[in-house]
């Protein structure tokens, strides 16, 4: 593995070492318990026993076919259990490529929170070291031998093994104990849709009902999830026939949502059944597009964005846009309150949505107004779905992504639902205000997470500029910002012990000889530390460039320049190491000499505000920032002696683990919210489940005005990670 030529040609393989990995092959090895294989890990999901969690993966399959999900995890044989669903593969849902990673992510939690002790004990005892499934044939979940030893493939059950790992040494246990249900359609096991897991004997809870008849699957909602604490509590009323949530003040609540009665085949096999008095019409007979052109651009300015639909445009430091663009705003295209607008390049992810208020937008954009028979937010929530942005996705004219263009003749063939006009009104105000509760909540967790790095930056600033000992001898330190720092310390500019090296490997090259991992901007603005986890982007680069800016376990990157000041100079460790991976444009790497600087000390350096404040003064630019070298290379930082740096950072990693693990469960119930928030809108647009009859606590109106003004963009960040979820390749 000296040679860059090495490589795997599969960009989303590993290359393993065996001899410095944790294999397992067979499941009586040493290691043979992480297998998917091993016997002696029984699960019980909705009150069923499942010998091992390959029978439950299998049976996943199926959620339509309870016979044959009850026949495979009635095996007692995990071989057997997969043998037993071959015949039935034609059956398999439709969406397995795209949710099987998920589904095996959560059989892997399930098998840790039902055999705790056992299966926690074997994660913990691979220490730090790559986790690798060897296979004979698969490269997918597992790994093969190559003729020169080591272990080649995407190792997909491996990485989750790992993930599964740190997430025991980090996250809370109880937290791990329960077990939340995916956010999928259809997420059912034996007719029934599947609830919280939890460990054995500690679930108190009714399983869900059965589903029957031509009732279409709705969502976990009212039975182990709690989620009625979302939501303020809500009466509910029985009546014989249901009634929109405007004419009926005590109208049943969110935790009484129920399928509709009757449905019919949609005839779209992406789409399924939908309810009885919906109908299906291509959007051509829906809306019309509209061109009309500003004579003085004086209109408001909109913008169109993924994240927060159509709003008003800002500039950088938040205010509207200034009026002396106006002369160059003549000709752009014309919105009114209520029209789609469209982003024909980015349509497929979503860049598209329904103004609020009428305004102008780039004549790059399509305009189209809805008929008298659609409800435009009922259609902005529509078409801004995970399943619609993939409908958009395929319709879309072009070969490679970068190149989609949905223009006005591909949206028009496009399948819209048609439920009543009535009832479009009624669930698009139950999805904006479902989108506000949980949105209130999610900013709470936001200010929660604030809260937890202020407490650890005041940590990280009081240890790498005071030390430990609060009696310690101090001295000026001849640097006014920085006061008085221990009497044995020096301060001194990273020039005098740190090699600089700023990489000019862009992820356009295109005329590179070697394939590469890039580590780019987004990858250090994201992590604490470089490790293999992370899912780098593929470049090529010469050999020169490889040579020059390939990252070594111990370097300490930073970001050298950005859009915002505040942006620059955020550090990150490289703890891990491979002839491909190579730094990327936007970043310098700073490689300090170990007998001066200890590399993990720096890094805390440039993680306290008051220390990364010199690289923002230095900082030069209009509209992107930068930094030169001489502006880097003339930071000043405390130095400690190195035995004492070492010891510092031991303390600080202790002090900080409760607070970073505080922040990992924040984060993760603020995924979870999301999730809840996109699995109940899909249900309800979708006709899922039944709305009609349902009304939500009112908000104040002042309420409502102040989180329709926040940028919502904070609770819409891209987190989509280059993950294996993606991937099509077939897989038993």
């Amino acid at each position: 593995m000296s040679s860059i030529s090495k490589k795997p040609k599969d960009a989303q393989s590993r290359r393993y070492e065996r001899s410095t990995s944790v294999v397992f092959l067979k499941t009586n090895g040493e290691f043979g318990g992480l297998s998917n294989m091993a016997g002696g890990f029984p699960l019980k999901v909705n009150g069923l026993r499942i010998f091992t969690s390959e029978a439950l993966y299998q049976a996943c399959r199926f959620p339509h076919r309870p016979e044959v999900q009850r026949l495979i995890i009635e095996q007692a044989s995990p071989m057997t259990a997969k043998m037993k669903s071959k015949p039935y593969r034609h059956d398999t849902r439709p969406d397995w490529d795209h949710v099987r990673v998920k589904m095996m992510r959560w059989c892997l939690y399930v098998k840790l929170a039902q055999n705790w002790d056992a299966f926690s004990e074997l994660l913990l005892k691979t220490g730090n070291r790559p986790i690798v499934e060897q296979s004979r044939k698969d490269a997918f979940w597992g790994a093969k031998e190559t003729e020169d030893g080591t272990l080649v493939g995407r190792n997909i059950l491996g990485r989750l093994l790992m993930e599964l790992r740190e997430a025991v040494k980090t996250a809370d246990k109880d937290t791990l104990l329960r077990v939340e249900p995916l956010q999928i359609p259809d997420f059912l096991l034996d007719g029934r849709l599947i609830g919280v897991v939890q460990p054995v004997g500690a679930e108190k809870r009714e399983l869900s009902p059965r589903l029957t008849g031509d009732g279409a699957p709705g969502t976990a909602i009212s039975v182990g999830m709690r989620q009625t604490s979302l939501f303020d509590p809500l009466a509910v009323k029985e009546t014989s026939s249901p009634e929109y949530a405007s004419e009926n003040p005590k109208s049943p609540g969110i935790a009484a949502l129920k399928p509709y009665p009757e449905y019919k085949d949609s005839n779209l096999p992406w789409l399924g059944r939908i309810p009885k008095r919906w109908e299906m019409r291509r959007f051509k007979y829906l809306l019309r597009e509209v061109n009309s052109r500003s004579s003085d651009g004086q209109d408001q300015l909109l913008s169109v964005s993924q994240c927060t639909g159509v709003t008003p445009r800002r500039t950088r430091d938040g205010g509207d846009e200034p009026d002396t663009r106006a002369a160059s705003l003549v000709g752009y295209k014309r919105v009114a309150q209520d029209d789609l607008v469209v982003n024909i390049m980015l349509a497929w992810n979503g860049s598209l949505g329904v103004a609020r208020s009428a305004g102008i937008v780039s004549p790059a954009y399509c305009v189209y107004r809805f008929n008298d028979n659609a409800e435009a937010w009922y259609y902005h929530n529509l078409l801004r779905l995970p399943l619609y942005k993939g409908r958009i996705k395929v319709e879309s004219t072009g070969v490679v992504e970068s190149r989609l263009r949905l223009y006005s003749d591909d949206l028009f063939r496009i399948e819209a639902l048609v439920p009543p006009k009535k009832e479009q009104a009624a669930i698009a105000r139950f999805a904006s205000a479902t989108g506000r509760q949980v949105d209130r909540l999610i900013r709470a967790k936001r200010r929660l997470i604030d809260l937890l790095n202020e407490q650890k930056q005041a940590i990280i600033h009081r240890s790498v500029t005071r030390g430990l000992d609060p009696n310690v001898r101090l001295k000026p330190s001849g640097v006014k910002w920085l006061g008085d720092v221990p009497e044995h310390w020096e301060v001194r500019r990273l020039r005098n012990f740190v090699k600089l090296i700023v990489s000019n490997v862009d992820k356009h090259t295109i005329e590179g000889e070697v394939s590469i991992r890039l580590c780019n901007y987004v990858d250090v603005y994201k992590n604490d530390t470089i490790t293999e986890q992370i899912p780098f982007m593929q470049a090529t680069a010469t050999e020169d460039e490889v040579n020059r800016f390939r990252l070594r376990v111990g370097d300490v990157v930073i970001t050298k320049d950005s859009e915002m000041w505040n942006d620059i100079g955020v550090p990150i460790l490289v703890a891990y190491e491979a002839p491909d991976l190579v730094c990327g444009y936007h970043l310098a790497i700073l490689r300090p000499d170990p007998q001066q600087m200890y590399n993990e000390f720096l890094l805390r350096c440039f993680q306290d505000p008051l220390l990364v404040t010199q690289l923002h003064i230095r900082a030069n630019g209009i509209t992107r920032y930068g930094l030169s070298q001489n502006a880097i290379k003339d930071c000043l930082v405390p130095v400690p002696p190195v035995k004492d740096q070492i010891y510092i950072c031991a303390i600080l990693q202790r002090d900080l683990a409760g607070i970073n693990a505080a922040e990992v469960k924040a984060r993760r119930e603020i995924d979870l919210l999301r999730e809840y928030r996109t699995r109940l809108i899909t249900d309800v647009i979708t006709g899922k489940l039944d709305v009609r009859g349902v009304e939500l606590p009112a908000m104040a109106e002042a309420e409502a005005e102040v989180l329709e003004d926040l940028d919502t963009s904070e609770d819409t960040e891209a987190t989509e990670m280059n993950d294996t979820e993606g991937i099509t390749n077939d897989n038993e």
